[in-house]
């Protein structure tokens, strides 16, 4: 596989790891189940208000793959309880209690990855290997579902009244793929023109949905961030016209305009199939990833307050790709997982800079595109010299342009 082109993230770009975590707030006992809270006795006073509440990540598509391993690595950070959610009940209380008895990411036996990333192995042991906060939504959890993902909004409020419905991170994962017309048979038949609506309204609209009501919630939090779960199959460059790369790039495209451009691709496929004449590719997957990459950066403008990035976790081993993938999942999890601890500017403590020290080679291959197709050089309104942490697009702990070219 080769790799995009990348530069080291910026100074303050700075991801803190296992021993740092505790920046944010002090390891708390993990929180009983609320039957045991209602038999401890009558009172119903609050926690002292000294003790600080511990940071709350959803995670949506959680109970396998890539999902359940960023919860897996979050879930053990002290100080963070993580929240799974799916469409199958009883495969996400599953997966949580897996998670929860497994805290320390899992390594791959067969190390079949790049013989040149033998040094990343030791680098992940990143989970405490302690406990692991990680419970799953009881409820359906579907992206296609409108008022599924209310309910889980209003499960949070109503389950963690004592932070006030607060919501710190939303790590959108879920998704579809139709690598093969039927799922590699896990679904009926479905053509290209079929596929088009399905992938584009689920992966697309499904993520905007969760966004978008969730974003009440996250606004109360004082470090609130988004992570998108994107793909290299989505990189600008899968368009074929260059009218089509300039309405997608461009600083000024806002929701309403990326919304336009997704429904036109699907117009276009349910049309008559003309939508490569047009200059659409002939992947509804990497139109719907394409489009996750330019909400990331639309809504990085809209919320400056938020740190809003997506992340190609690279090709895992997935029930998505029939476990064809290269990557072990809980490598790919690594970024989202980074990203969610991620102080925002300087700070005290043990730090860890995430870029290579053998990569300083790629620094001017990736020069000639900061600030052109990009133009994350004033995202929230901030001078030429501000520093930018939203709007990024990342790969194996690194910002690379959303177009991978050199």
């Amino acid at each position: 596989m080769v790799r995009p082109p990348t530069r080291p993230l910026p100074t303050p770009l700075v991801l803190l790891l296992a021993a740092s975590a505790t920046a944010f707030s002090p390891p708390l006992p993990p929180r009983p189940p609320r039957a045991v809270i209602a038999a401890t006795g009558p009172s119903s006073s609050p926690p002292p208000s000294n003790i600080p509440r511990k940071r709350l990540a959803l995670i949506t598509g959680g109970n396998r793959g890539i999902g359940k391993e960023i919860a897996r690595l979050i879930g053990s950070e002290p100080g963070y309880s993580v929240v799974i959610a799916c469409r199958d009940v009883e495969l996400g209380r599953l997966a949580a209690e897996e998670v929860r008895s497994n805290p320390s990411p899992p390594h791959d036996d067969d190390d079949d990855d790049d013989d040149d990333d033998d040094d990343d192995d030791d680098d992940m042991d990143v989970g405490t290997g302690g406990e692991c906060d990680v419970i799953s939504l009881p409820h359906p959890f579907d992206l296609t579902d409108i008022e599924s993902i209310r309910r889980a909004a209003r499960w949070i409020e109503d389950e963690y009244p004592d932070g006030g419905g607060v919501l710190d991170v939303l790590v959108n994962n879920a998704a579809v793929c139709y690598n093969s017309p039927t799922l590699y048979g896990k679904a009926k038949y479905a053509s290209f023109r079929e596929q088009a609506r399905i992938t584009v309204d689920t992966n697309f609209g499904g993520t905007l949905r969760v966004i978008e009501t969730f974003v009440p919630l996250l606004m109360r939090s004082d470090s609130p961030r988004i992570i998108n779960m994107s793909s290299h199959a989505g990189r600008l460059t899968i368009l074929r016209s260059p009218n089509l790369v300039e309405r997608f790039a461009s600083d000024e495209l806002n929701l309403t305009g990326l919304v336009g451009l997704m429904d036109e691709f699907v117009t276009c496929v349910e049309g008559g199939g003309d939508h490569e004449v047009m200059g659409w590719p002939n992947s509804c997957y990497g139109v719907s990833k394409l489009g996750i990459m330019a909400l990331t950066r639309v809504m990085a403008r809209s919320h400056p307050r938020m740190m809003i990035n997506s992340v190609d976790p690279g090709y895992c081993r997935t029930d998505q790709n029939d476990n064809m993938g290269t990557v072990d999942p809980a490598r790919g999890a690594r970024t989202a997982y980074l990203l969610a601890l991620m102080e925002r500017g300087r700070n005290a403590g043990v730090e860890y800079d995430i870029d290579d020290d053998d990569d300083d080679d790629d620094d001017d291959d990736y020069d000639d595109h900061e600030g052109k197709e990009d133009g994350n050089d004033n995202i929230g309104g901030e001078d030429e010299e501000a520093e930018v942490d939203s709007g990024l697009h990342f790969y194996e702990e690194r910002e690379v342009s959303w177009t991978y070219q050199s």
